[in-house]
């Protein structure tokens, strides 16, 4: 199975999707960092405790995103977890 949704044989996938953990006091700012890479990936809770976060990463940007994750876990804790109708835990 690929990692990415949408993609066929052929055509150039859609991108991937990770779920994070994070401190609910750290949202903002971590929306906030993302942003300011504009297109790399949008960020979504999931989680209605907010402590879920969904980041869609476009094609070609998955080691970026990964590095701006990297960088910003020295500064708060993040950490990705698995989340969807998969996992017991949320179902």
């Amino acid at each position: 199975m690929s990692p990415y949704r949408g993609s066929e044989p052929g055509s150039i996938p859609a991108g991937i999707v990770r779920y994070f953990k994070v401190d609910r006091r750290d949202l903002v700012l971590l929306k906030f960092i993302l942003e300011a890479y504009e297109g790399m990936s949008t960020l979504s809770t999931v989680d209605p405790t907010g402590v879920i976060v969904r980041l869609s990463i476009p094609y070609g940007f998955e080691q970026d995103v990964a590095s701006i994750i990297e960088s910003v876990g020295a500064t708060m804790p993040i950490r990705e977890v698995p989340f969807g109708a998969e996992d017991p835990a949320y179902a």
